[in-house]
């Protein structure tokens, strides 16, 4: 076998280009030996003695196109990217548990923000060719969501998408781009600041290899990791059918959240109206997503000051040392049920309340960090 660095790189690059392992039959091999240098130097009595079909362990065994392995290395090193692999820390947690996870990522930037399993991420998705409604809509729930420490990702296509990328950025939050193409690809080719500022800000992801260039068949699988990797799909406008609603379909096999934004009757409502008609809970603001996946988030880092308003200071002294109901908090706040329930909301983000069965609430961990205003 060749003697390959960066770390085994070109090993896990090796193994996923020979022909028959595809990303289930991959992790299945990965699972059954230490790592893909053990698969590649196996031999093929070996390969077959643990399971491996003939034909497949001959293929494996006789894998010599080192340099198309070392190419990716080049081009991946040209660019500051790196490959983050099944077996590495970094790589985003839920995605671990869609049914057909990429052996690894090509990844420029940081993915800090998805390692983990209450991964802080909810995805947007639409159409390319919005109205000014749906660009404004991206817009307001991307910063939203980014505004409360959420990273935002998508797919880094014209339209809704580049409108969640920027609006995340420009509120100085984080955003990750899910690529249909290598991750040293600009496309769309106005896209080439934008990709330099979220691989700064975040990360440009892709499964594909380096220069593949955004062929029509790419973009289904970059939708499944797009989804896979979030704890929930937002479609903003999109047709009937469309690839927005291919990203919502795969939200739902994966388990995870689906919203939809209304908009007026018409071609590039039908997709979320067709979701809302599904089952799919309506997205009118950032509010309405994080209720939903508060749970699931933990404490998240808010980018908003940690002092409390006068307000939230007299909700959480309410709750010190004691559970108290909704009805009650409400009374004694002297403040509208609306009002109450974004505090708590607010306060619930930032880990300083917990939401308990039964509509009670009582101080979170982070409670006794933070400072108020009275």
């Amino acid at each position: 076998m060749n003697n390959l660095d960066s770390g085994d790189w070109g090993a896990w690059i090796a193994l996923r280009m020979i022909r028959g392992i595809g990303n289930v039959v991959g992790l299945s091999l990965i699972k059954s030996f230490s790592g893909p240098r053990e698969i590649l130097d196996a031999g093929t009595q070996r390969l077959e003695c643990s399971g491996v079909r003939r034909s497949l362990a001959r293929e494996i065994a006789r894998f010599s196109d080192w340099s198309a392995v070392e190419d990716q290395l080049r081009r991946l090193d040209k660019i500051g990217g790196r490959l983050v692999t099944w077996h590495d820390e970094s790589y985003p947690a839920v995605l671990r548990h869609i049914h057909d996870p990429p052996l690894f990522l090509y990844v420029r930037g940081d993915l800090a923000d998805v390692s983990s399993e209450s991964a802080q991420a909810v995805a947007i998705v639409g159409s390319r060719s919005p109205t000014s409604y749906g660009r404004r809509m991206a817009r307001s729930l991307a910063s939203g969501l980014a505004e409360k420490g959420v990273t935002v990702v998508s797919g880094m296509a014209r339209g809704i998408d580049a409108e969640a990328h920027w609006a995340a950025l420009r509120c100085g939050g984080r955003t990750i781009a899910v690529l249909g193409c290598g991750i040293d690809v600009v496309y769309p080719s106005e896209h080439h600041h934008l990709m330099a500022r979220t691989a700064k800000c975040g990360a440009l992801v892709s499964e594909l290899p380096m220069g593949t260039k955004p062929d029509a068949e790419n973009f289904p699988g970059r939708n499944r990791i797009i989804s896979g990797m979030t704890l929930a799909t937002v479609v903003v406008e999109a047709a009937e059918r469309s690839g927005s609603l291919i990203t919502a379909r795969f939200a739902n096999e994966q388990g995870r959240e689906v919203f939809a934004v209304p908009g007026p009757v018409g071609s590039r409502s039908q997709g979320p109206h067709k979701l809302l008609k599904q089952g799919a809970t309506l997205a009118e603001n950032a509010n309405d997503v994080l209720r939903e996946v508060a749970p699931q988030l933990g404490p998240v880092q808010t980018l908003l000051p940690l002092a409390l308003s006068r307000d939230e200071g007299r909700v959480v002294g309410l709750l010190k040392g004691a559970r108290v109901g909704l009805d009650d908090l409400v009374r004694a706040a002297g403040l509208d049920t609306a009002t109450t329930l974004r505090i708590l909301l607010d306060l619930e983000l930032r880990g300083l309340v917990r939401q308990l069965p039964g509509k009670c609430y009582a101080l979170g961990d982070a409670a006794g960090s933070s400072g108020g205003s009275e």
